[in-house]
């Protein structure tokens, strides 16, 4: 497909202050010191987008930005990385949405959120046809956190994407808006591949084993079903194959991100016509690779980083 873009990637970006180096008590007393801070960016489309743009994938990001102190810092941000930011809608009335990210002793996180205002989020009528003849694949990393399209607007979206031969790859969230887990039974129809991780697929499909997770999205129109394992790598099912990839060996000092820089660098080797198991492995790779660092998009650096990086480190084999 001869198309302007190999990726749009549809979705949210929000205002990250990362703190390293905190105990799981520290709530409980006045004041916890911390290891190192970093204000950056974040959300599923903003990592998505710029670890597609490292690797070489001709990328755009369609976000809805502020004009406030957080959406110029982001905007600028966006600047600075190889991407298209030309689907960026700015909008003066809109109020950013700002995560404090707490990393834990152990290299976990946990976020702390400040919700945008609503006209911070996209709407079906921000995703015009237009855009989907345009681009090879979209990448939706935020099911169960667009209020302006959940349920039906981003059905409406990904069967259009489809229509025009546009590969559609999603990603989910935590229900933070509590829509209840059925909410997105209309869209699964419409995708090509569903990218969740363990604890988003389990909220999702009610099920807690990784066959019957992976058939309820087959069941209900997925075609394909990824489901990332963190340490344990991923778990891959369609209709007619099923396998694990093995994560690799590394001390983590920061997840944040590691889901978005698996489903980038996946798309990424996808949209390269690479067989599917070669896919998942560098998928795999960039989301440990990423937990190396600090930060949810600062560690990966292009493709050439991630297959030394694939060279260079041990798998973690895990007994399945």
């Amino acid at each position: 497909m001869n198309r302007k873009y190999d990726v749009v990637c549809i979705g949210c970006i929000v205002q990250d202050i990362i703190i390293t180096g905190i105990p799981l008590d520290a709530l409980s007393r006045d004041t916890t010191v911390g290891d190192s801070a970093l204000v950056t960016s974040g959300g599923d489309a903003n990592n998505e987008s710029i670890t597609l743009a490292r690797l070489g994938s001709k990328t755009a990001i369609l976000v809805k930005i502020g004009y406030d102190s957080i959406g110029n810092s982001l905007y600028s941000i966006l600047e600075n990385e190889p991407l298209d930011l030309s689907l960026v809608i700015r909008d003066k009335n809109a109020e950013m949405m700002m995560a404090i990210v707490v990393i834990k002793t152990d290299g976990e996180r946990s976020f702390l959120v400040k919700q945008g205002t609503s006209a911070c989020q996209l709407v079906p009528t921000d995703i015009t046809d237009e855009i989907l003849k345009n681009t090879r694949a979209i990448t939706v990393g935020s099911l169960f956190c667009l209020p302006g399209l959940d349920g039906a607007g981003i059905a409406d979206v990904l069967k259009r994407a489809q229509s025009f031969g546009t590969i559609t790859i999603c990603d989910m969230t935590y229900d933070i808006n509590n829509i209840g887990a059925d909410a997105m039974l209309c869209a699964y129809p419409h995708i090509d591949y569903m990218v969740p991780s363990l604890e988003e697929a389990i909220y999702a499909s009610g099920e807690t084993d990784l066959d019957k997770i992976a058939d309820f999205f087959l069941e209900h129109g997925v075609k394909n079903v990824i489901i990332k394992l963190g340490g344990d790598g991923c778990f891959f099912k369609n209709a007619s194959e099923r396998f694990f990839t093995d994560a690799y060996q590394i001390k983590p000092v920061d997840t944040t991100g590691c889901g978005d820089n698996f489903l980038g660098a996946f798309t990424h080797a996808l949209l390269k016509g690479w067989p599917i198991r070669e896919c998942t492995d560098f998928a795999c790779a960039a989301g440990s690779l990423n937990a190396t660092g600090v930060g949810a998009h600062h560690v990966l650096q292009d493709e050439a980083h991630v297959l030394s990086f694939m060279k260079e480190t041990p798998r973690s084999h895990m007994e399945r």
